[in-house]
């Protein structure tokens, strides 16, 4: 089973939510890349 950093580092990723008023508005310090693995039936149901 490949987790995500092994997924995310065989293909680019794209940004999928982008904030600007937030990024104009406040000093962003750290950013944070978060989700989730499916597998068996969970991809199928979302097929």
């Amino acid at each position: 089973m490949l987790y995500y950093n092994e997924i995310m580092t065989k293909k680019q990723s794209n940004i999928f939510s982008n904030n600007r008023r937030a990024v104009m508005e406040y000093n962003i310090l750290k950013t944070y890349e978060a989700g989730i693995v499916l597998s068996g039936t969970e991809v199928k149901s979302v097929k």
